[in-house]
């Protein structure tokens, strides 16, 4: 089809020559450089470049349908609506509306086409804002020409780019000229087929839509180098660009004041600062191959590079950068970026921090205190040599754990358990609080305690929040250890003193009491005896006188024997004359002694005496003496009409005497010291009972020196009270040895050899030659057969291989001595001679010396100087007990 109507040819019916589109001047395209410098310095925001972006990418928007206007006709030649999105819309201007519907109908099938015959209404409808996306106008037209509504189009802003496509007839080429002068973008010869018509106006289209994706894409990217550039220039970080060949093409304003450049053109003197002022951090020049940008530019990725800059001032600068290289999108090498920090004050800060830390930790390791320092958990973190030390733990195990390792336990003086949650740290920790001078004790596995006074001071975050705690503790291990042996000191003066003040007081009472006990017969003897001078007493009084005088001398008597029995057995001077003995005549002379004075008092006596008991070794008068006191004892704290009981039994290899009474009794608290010298229940001057209190002290060390034992026992006061000794039975005699003793003239030769000491195994151990020698002498004319050593180490090699009978020690020896020797023996098994019978030899008579013996492990003590008969005598009774067991 053909577009027909006005003549196609000019004036003179010749097609109008149409000249090259390329000849055309650039400034007169609507697409060319002035129209695009108009376009890219409009006023443009980020959101508009993004939403033109996105109208782009979803292709031009459906235009509302136009209103029917003056010199518009509707057609009904529009696609469906899911083409009109893609559908562009085409006016068509023509006065000759036959022409104006076939052109319409040519463009219908792609595109809206609404046509126009009157320019006016044309132009109103652009002035209204409804601008088609390409007009098609035709030249020559009566009132308002093509080149005309060109121009005005041209001249608005709002069609400055609108595609105009004129047509024209053949031949008319200077109004062609004019047109596209004017403005028109392109222009078709009239009759011009529908198909090129179309193409036309599909060319026209396309371009449009190509320069305003292209115009967009340019706002869009001028936007993006607008903010990369506001956001180059405001980093806090330096920024530097160089291309490909090395030369800087960015440098922001903080990689300037960085290098303290503030020139106008920066980059060169950036350039030549970095040739030649860029230092290690050695201070040494920084070579090439140093350089973080010149690594970059090589292709190499650079992270976290210092170095410094010598600036023009002098001053000099500490530098941390990362460098990447860039690249072209085909993978070439497009130059290099290099971001930069200033961190000089960093790096002092570190430096100043490390000395700080430096400092302290040398501060804290001098420390003798231990100091740990725990997170919030309460796990440590670090410590201090002196808390390794203190702690017996290494750094490895102490750091990740707590203080309180599993190989011991907490505890408080008094040794009960120390509650996790009390410790100090827990309640810093918990609290907030610091905590000072707790005292406590870590248990070990061997039973040692290391005692420690811990202090705790927490640390604590930004936000106020406990984070941690330093703990401090000093080793009062060895101060406590010396202050419990002071408090040990100050209680065992303590006590001594008290003892000194008791003793005193006790000789203080026994001097009183004994002037008040030889005064009082003293008295009666003295005062009777004036009256007998005078003789004026009648006859029958004569008798009672003298009867009163021989009872108070004799009372008096007893009481001067007592006084020189203590006397000799605190001096060791008393001697027993042993013998074997039975027991049965012995307590039978001793009731007759007591019974006048119990009968006297009206107290029954009552004896129950077993007669195949055995004989025991020992001295007849001195044990008459023992029941006596006994029995004289009972009888004295025995009301009127009570009884005292004697009984003599066997009782586990040794004959037991027991006096019971059913008298006053004893209080408990004064048992333990029943026994002892100057010990009297009741004193000063509301006694009851007479007597120096020395009659049971005499009974027990007598008792001892036959190598027996003595205690009391009593349910209270009130509730009587009973005395009970037992005497080593005597063994035996044996035909051998009777043989043997005959063979040796020593033996039998008088009572003082014992006739139990033959082929007796013994061991002396003893310092002091002469006394020695004494001792083998003695003893090897009785038979024995006698081991002399002279140190307490030989003694126990001797004890261990020879295994003797008894052993006879003295006590105080130089090195180890007899209460160190006895110990050793008895820790030794049976097997061994740990049970080996021992006699303690000692100058020392004290009764306090005689129970140190016996606590350390000796069976009895003799005093020195010895008496032969006496050591002789405990001796035989060793050997008695020692046969019949």
């Amino acid at each position: 089809m053909r577009l027909g109507g006005k003549d196609a040819c000019g004036t003179n019916g010749s097609p109008r020559p149409v000249p090259p589109r390329e000849a055309l001047p650039c400034g007169d395209m609507p697409h060319g450089p002035c129209c695009s410098w108009r376009t890219m310095n409009r006023p443009m925001t980020m959101d508009f470049a993004l939403a033109d972006a996105a109208r782009d990418a979803n292709g031009p928007p459906r235009r509302p349908a136009p209103a029917a206007g003056r010199g518009v006709r509707e057609r009904s030649l529009e696609p469906p609506p899911s083409e009109h999105a893609q559908r562009g819309a085409v006016w068509i201007l023509d006065d000759s509306l036959l022409e104006a519907e076939m052109a319409a109908r040519a463009l219908a099938p792609g595109y809206e086409a609404q046509v126009f015959t009157d320019a006016a209404a044309m132009l109103e409808r652009v002035a209204g804002g409804d601008v088609p996306d390409v007009l098609v106008l035709d030249q020559v037209m009566p009132g308002m020409s093509g080149t005309e509504i060109c121009g005005l189009l041209r001249s608005r802003a709002a069609t400055v780019g609108l595609p105009i496509l004129i047509l024209t007839v053949a031949g008319q080429e200077e109004d062609l000229v004019e047109g596209l002068t004017a403005g028109a973008d392109d222009y078709v010869v009239k009759p011009c087929p529908a198909a090129a018509l179309s193409a036309r106006v599909g060319a026209l289209l396309r371009s449009k839509r190509l320069r305003e994706r292209a115009e967009r894409a340019e706002r869009i990217a001028a936007v993006e180098r607008d903010l990369l550039r506001a956001l180059i220039e405001q980093s806090g970080d330096g920024i530097m660009a160089a291309d490909a060949c090395g030369a800087l093409r960015i440098c922001n304003g903080e990689a300037q004041r960085q290098h303290g450049v503030y020139e106008r053109d920066a980059r060169d003197a950036l350039e030549s600062l970095r040739n030649r002022g860029l230092l290690a951090l050695d201070g040494r020049p920084l070579r090439p191959d140093e350089d973080p940008l010149h690594r970059a530019l090589r292709g190499e990725k650079v992270e976290n590079a210092r170095w410094l800059v010598t600036r023009p001032d002098g001053s000099i600068r500490a530098l941390s950068g990362t460098a990447s290289p860039l690249r072209h999108a085909d993978g070439s090498p497009a130059g290099a970026v290099l971001i930069t920090r200033d961190e000089t004050d960093a790096i002092e800060a570190e430096r100043a921090l490390r000395d700080s830390e430096e400092r302290y930790r040398v501060i804290i390791s001098a420390l003798e205190e231990g100091i740990t320092l725990q997170d919030e958990r309460g796990v440590i973190r670090t410590a201090n040599a002196s808390a390794e030390r203190i702690l017996g733990l290494p750094m490895a195990q102490l750091v990740g754990s707590t203080m309180m390792g599993p190989s011991c336990r907490l505890v408080r003086e008094d040794g009960s358990p120390f509650p996790l949650e009390m410790v100090p740290s827990q309640i810093a920790l918990r609290t907030g609080a610091p905590q000072s001078g707790v005292l406590l004790g870590l248990e070990r596995l061997d039973g040692s305690v290391l005692w420690l006074s811990v202090n705790a001071q927490p640390l604590r975050g930004e936000d106020g929040s406990v984070a941690g705690v330093v703990s401090s503790f000093f080793d009062i291990t060895a101060r406590k250890r010396a202050e419990e042996e002071r408090q040990g000191l100050l209680a065992a003066a303590e006590s001594a003193r008290q003892e000194a003040e008791a003793a005193s007081h006790l000789k203080d009472e026994f001097l009183a009491t004994m002037s008040h006990e030889l005064r009082t017969p003293l008295t009666a003897v003295l005062g009777w005896v004036r009256m007998l001078r005078t003789g004026k007493l009648p006859e029958e009084r004569r008798d009672k006188a003298l009867e009163t005088v021989e009872r108070n001398a004799q009372a008096q008597a007893q009481l001067i024997d007592d006084l020189l029995d203590i006397s000799r057995i605190m001096a060791g001077k008393l001697r027993l004359d042993v013998h074997r003995i039975e027991l049965v005549p012995v307590i039978d002379a001793a009731l007759e002694v007591v019974r006048p004075a119990a009968d006297a008092k009206g107290v029954r006596l009552l004896s129950l005496l077993e007669p195949g008991v055995g004989a025991v070794a020992g001295d007849a008068g001195r044990l008459q003496q023992v029941v006596w006191n006994l029995l004289n004892n009972a009888v004295k704290f025995t009301p009127r009409g009570g009884v005292v009981r004697i009984r003599l039994d066997r009782a586990d290899g040794s004959a037991e005497i027991t006096v019971s009474d059913t008298g006053q009794g004893i209080e408990p608290a004064f048992l333990p010291y029943v026994f002892e010298q100057f010990r009297q229940a009741e004193s000063g001057t509301t006694r009851r009972h007479g007597g120096l209190g020395l009659g049971l002290t005499i009974v027990k060390s007598l008792v001892e020196m036959h190598g027996g034992t003595a205690h009391a026992l009593s349910d209270g006061e009130g509730r009587g009270a009973t005395f009970v000794v037992q005497l080593p039975l005597a063994a035996p005699p044996s035909h051998d040895r009777g043989r043997r003793l005959a063979a040796l003239p020593s033996a039998s030769a008088g009572s003082d050899r014992p006739p139990e000491l033959a082929a007796l195994n013994v061991l002396v151990v003893e310092d002091e030659d002469d006394t020695r020698e004494l001792l083998v002498t003695m003893l090897e004319q009785c038979g024995a057969r006698v081991t002399a050593v002279s140190s307490a180490a030989e003694a126990l090699l001797a004890v261990k291989a020879l295994q003797p009978d008894v052993l006879v020690s003295d006590v105080a020896m130089p090195g180890e001595d007899g209460y160190a020797l006895i110990r050793k023996i008895r820790a030794l098994p049976a097997a061994s001679g740990g049970r080996t019978p021992a006699i303690a030899l000692t100058a020392y008579a004290r009764t306090e010396d005689r129970m140190r013996a016996l606590r350390a492990g000796f069976n009895t003590h003799v005093p020195k100087p010895i008496e032969p008969a006496e050591l002789l005598a405990v001796l035989s009774t060793m050997c008695g007990t020692r046969a019949g067991s």
